[in-house]
């Protein structure tokens, strides 16, 4: 009787081993995407700073940066 259902177990155990991968693999796509997102966002920012020739503006860019890094890092740890 044991062996019959020693091939069920190993099964069982298998495909729980087949959705712990694939949540991991998951959750790796989303740090990934969040990582990409991120820092396409923080060059559009550094960017503008960069071409700003006005330093109320470069200052104002400076700042949602530094927001903006805050915002990701919460993300970050969310994720975590």
């Amino acid at each position: 009787m044991v062996d019959q259902t020693l091939p069920e177990i190993v099964a069982v155990h298998e495909k729980n081993k087949a959705i712990k991968h694939e949540k991991k693999i998951i959750e790796q796509q989303k740090k990934h995407e969040l990582f990409i997102e991120g820092r396409n966002q923080l060059d559009k920012i550094a960017n503008a700073y960069n071409k700003a020739e006005n330093s109320e503006f470069k200052n104002l860019y400076k700042q949602k940066w530094f927001e903006l890094v805050k915002v990701y890092a919460k993300k970050i740890e969310e994720i975590k």
